[in-house]
């Protein structure tokens, strides 16, 4: 019993030393070495039943908080504001938890909830995907042809433009399922989460913006 008694000694303090010195990890330290206070100061493995109380679970919210500020630190670092919400929420949340189960559950409400979040922001990348129907828009807005062409030509710029109106409407109405109320946001586009994905300047990007929004009315 005696070595038995010596290995969780030895276990517990394995646990707690994983974490030193690891400023990632300063709840999760705090807590293991709580939980391995309470292991060597027993004289039997039964007198560790009587103090290790909830030192477990705090572990397992320790080790939450500690994951959640990583996590928001490196959205924060990108400026990935939309994805942070998930980390913010859960590290602010946790401590209120006792039993484990129930602060996992928190967790993956909350992750669930800004998957939805995320979704919704990154529909605001519309105009993205229809940048070649902008380009084709200006393309048959200009072309120099023949009159006899140019009804043709007129008659193609609408077509476009009606693709473009259609693909917000049905975006719209996809997302509502989602999010009641929700409605493209044509700037969120500048943003850099969304802007990085544009291999464009400035004065570009704008360009194509005022004709997205004349376009969509907005």
């Amino acid at each position: 019993m005696d070595n038995l008694l010596e290995e969780y000694k030895a276990y517990y303090a394995a646990r707690a030393e994983k974490f030193a010195d690891n400023p990632n990890y300063k709840f999760s330290y705090e807590a293991e070495k709580n939980l391995s206070n309470a292991m060597q100061s027993c004289s039997t493995l039964e007198e560790f039943k009587q103090k290790v109380g909830n030192l477990n679970e705090l572990c397992a919210t320790a080790l939450i908080k500690d994951e959640a500020i990583i996590e928001k630190d490196f959205y924060e670092k990108y400026q990935e504001f939309i994805r942070k919400l998930a980390p913010e929420r859960i590290f602010a949340k946790a401590d209120n938890f006792d039993n484990v189960m129930d602060l996992i559950s928190m967790v993956t409400e909350e992750t669930n909830k800004n998957s939805i979040e995320i979704s919704m922001d990154e529909a605001n990348q519309q105009m993205i995907y229809d940048w070649d129907l902008l380009d084709d828009v200006e393309v048959y807005e200009n072309a120099e042809v023949p009159d006899k062409y140019k009804q043709d030509m007129q008659k193609n710029v609408q077509e476009f433009k009606q693709s473009i109106i259609r693909n917000v409407e049905d975006l719209e109405k996809n997302n509502e399922s989602w999010q009641a109320g929700w409605r493209l946001s044509p700037d969120l586009v500048l943003e850099h989460r969304h802007r990085r994905l544009l291999p464009f300047n400035d004065g570009h990007i704008n360009e194509q913006l005022a004709k997205y929004k004349s376009i969509i009315n907005r």
